[in-house]
């Protein structure tokens, strides 16, 4: 049974991640209709950040205070679909207050600012199965907690991290991303993008 403690943790974490405001200057269309043509045919780790909401000032201030910067990317998530032909066929799994689930486009894409990134070292064998993987977790809880040993509740950097994780040359093409999260103690998503094991593909901020 959870202590009074957990339970007030995981009551503020949730809170905060409902508390946002009025959506403006976002991403152009011509920005949405680049990151359509790029995820249309491939798979990506992809990272954003809203202005509007109030869980991306507590995700750098997090950041902040595991490696003493303030990160710029507040959530992490990825595309399971590569035969798309309108914005209702996109597949996009990541892990939210409400838990693993599936997101629509035009709402996952409501952001300031969007990177997509690449593994270095993955074959198109490992992506089908990190793609099996993640379609796992669907369902499961979001980990309010952010316990990267525990894998019966996923935030959306544990999500991905887990579905990385089923490849078997994990160990091998990620032992740089590993030693950051060694060294940090926990993962964020600015340490996707900081990270050498990872290649950005496109990226675009409205500051």
């Amino acid at each position: 049974m959870k202590n009074l403690w957990t339970s007030l943790i995981e009551w503020i974490v949730i809170t905060i991640g409902k508390v946002h405001w009025g959506y403006k200057d976002g991403l152009t269309n011509a920005e949405l209709d680049e990151v359509r043509k790029l995820l249309t045919p491939h798979y990506y780790i992809i990272l954003t950040h809203r202005n509007n909401h109030l869980s991306t000032f507590f995700v750098g201030l997090a950041s902040w205070l595991l490696t003493r910067k303030w990160s710029y990317w507040a959530h992490a998530l990825m595309n399971l679909e590569d035969e798309v032909k309108s914005d209702s066929d996109f597949r996009l799994v990541e892990a939210t207050g409400t838990g693993v689930n599936y997101s629509p486009f035009n709402l996952v894409f409501e952001v300031h600012g969007v990177v997509l990134l690449k593994p270095k070292n993955m074959s198109a064998e490992n992506w089908t199965t990190v793609m099996d993987k993640a379609m796992t977790e669907i369902g499961k809880p979001y980990d309010s907690l952010f316990d990267l040993r525990n894998d019966n509740a996923l935030s959306c950097v544990e999500l991905v991290r887990t579905a990385l994780m089923a490849q078997p040359d994990y160990a091998e093409n990620f032992a740089n991303f590993e030693k950051m999260i060694c060294e940090r103690k926990n993962l964020t998503p600015q340490m996707f993008y900081e990270c050498e094991d990872f290649e950005i593909i496109y990226e675009v901020r409205h500051l």
